[in-house]
């Protein structure tokens, strides 16, 4: 797992223009049940509407902004994983690791295979590629035939450079970058990265480094100090 091959897999993926059809199709029969619900004349299905429209339209910043709002109306179960899904297209994985962490909190039952593509995605451009080879390899048919053809694309490239023992140097980098996380208050994100070590650890003969996920602190007290 050379760090040169790991870099080529992160920047492998693009997701397929006809993904952003699909996603907001679905949307769209989504919104026709929410305008026939009791949420109906709330705002949310609007600002999910006007988010399809922008995501449709290739306009994802203003995208996520409507579908951010649509989440704070607290009305859709699907607007958390459809913001997710606009930082991927973004370019801003990170961030769309947390999001689809906080989206599967509030909203697991809104969880697909679809999202589990974008998510997938978000997951290999951070280079955490064990997250992503979990996910690919349960998008199947119900995701389309040409998502499940990119995502088995990607799965194939993923599972091949995985064959190879992960270099002590790969583990050092994923500890250095849960631990810069952690120190930025960004949990999901942390835990996502000593995951990734986990895993990586598991896979060489000498469980080199497995992880060292820092305890939470707690409030600080009267002098200032965590306990």
């Amino acid at each position: 797992m050379a760090a040169g091959r790991r870099e080529t897999a992160a920047r492998s993926t693009k997701v397929p223009t006809s993904f952003a059809e699909v996603g907001v199709k679905r949307m769209i029969l989504v919104l026709a049940l929410l305008s026939s619900s009791a949420f109906a004349g709330t705002g949310a299905d609007e600002h999910l509407l006007a988010g399809a429209r922008e995501f449709r339209a290739g306009h994802f910043p203003e995208a996520l902004v409507q579908f951010r709002v649509a989440e704070k109306l607290g009305h859709s179960n699907e607007a958390a994983w459809y913001a997710a899904a606009c930082l991927v297209r973004l370019k801003r994985p990170e961030e769309a690791v947390e999001a689809f962490s906080a989206a599967e909190k509030r909203a697991p039952g809104a969880r697909d295979e679809l999202f589990d593509y974008y998510r997938a995605v978000a997951c290999n451009d951070a280079r955490l590629y064990l997250c992503a080879d979990k996910l690919l390899a349960g998008v199947g048919d119900r995701a389309g035939p040409r998502i499940r053809d990119e995502a088995k694309k990607l799965h194939a490239v993923i599972q091949e450079m995985l064959k190879v023992e992960p270099p002590k140097g790969a583990i050092d980098w994923y500890h250095l970058r849960g631990q810069q996380a952690f120190r930025r208050g960004r949990a999901e994100l942390a835990k996502a990265y000593f995951d990734e070590v986990a895993g990586l650890s598991a896979r060489r003969k000498d469980h080199y480094r497995p992880a060292e996920v820092p305890v939470a602190s707690s409030k600080p007290d009267a002098k200032g100090q965590r306990r």
